[in-house]
């Protein structure tokens, strides 16, 4: 809770993926990887609720083992690789019930999002006033790394300065409920960015990208970023 706002948070973790089958419940580092999100909220100051929706037997059994209290399981519809996430939040909200002042979705393929990124991204929601808030990262080079190559191979200079520019990274979403089910989206006009270093910003979506956030959790590994 921050104030008096009762805060939900909502991990999405369906069985299927395109590219990394089963990957929610691969070990990484040691544990499943959608455990380190979990850990994550679970430390956060500011969630009241965390609730795990899955069609994954496996991922809810973990979620229930690691004292999620009853993971919901996701209907079929809801669960295919065109599936809108935005259908499974209000799902998991239809069967939570309650009223929310805000919804904070974590997906699981952010295994080095932190709990403080959490709560700066909900502080920077309710200080502002803003209808939704983002995490985002800086790009992982400089901006005079950046180029355009033409179609026939010529390098020139990227087409505008990007040396504000940043990427969402997926870590962190919050969405007043309200606004969230009007648009349609978790970035409706006039949404914030929580920007998070690079290091803490990798999205898995692929092995190398699996294998690079491993190196980073485990002890010997380089590390986090700042």
């Amino acid at each position: 809770m921050i104030g008096d706002r009762r805060v939900i948070g909502i991990i999405p973790a369906r069985a299927g993926s395109r590219r990394m089958v089963g990957k929610n419940t691969r070990p990484l580092a040691g544990k499943p990887m959608i455990a380190w999100t979990l850990e994550a909220a679970q430390g956060s100051g500011v969630l009241d609720r965390i609730v795990v929706s899955s069609d994954d037997p496996a991922v809810l059994e973990l979620a229930a083992a690691m004292g999620c209290p009853a993971p919901f399981v996701r209907p079929a519809a809801l669960s295919g690789p065109e599936a809108s996430v935005i259908d499974a939040v209000e799902h998991a909200l239809d069967q939570v019930g309650g009223l929310w002042d805000y919804v904070v979705l974590l997906q699981p393929t952010s295994p080095l999002r932190q709990a403080s990124d959490i709560d700066a991204a909900v502080a920077l929601a309710e200080e502002s006033g803003a209808p939704a808030v983002i995490s985002v990262s800086p790009l992982s080079k400089p901006a005079g790394f950046h180029v355009r190559v033409q179609p026939d191979g010529r390098i020139e200079a990227p087409p505008a300065d990007l040396s504000q520019i940043c990427v969402v990274n997926g870590a962190v979403y919050v969405a007043r409920p309200e606004r969230l089910f009007r648009d349609r989206t978790f970035r409706p006009e006039g949404t914030l960015g929580h920007v998070m270093p690079v290091g803490r910003g990798w999205d898995v979506d692929t092995a190398d990208e699996f294998a690079a956030c491993e190196a980073r959790l485990r002890p010997e590994g380089p590390g986090e970023a700042t």
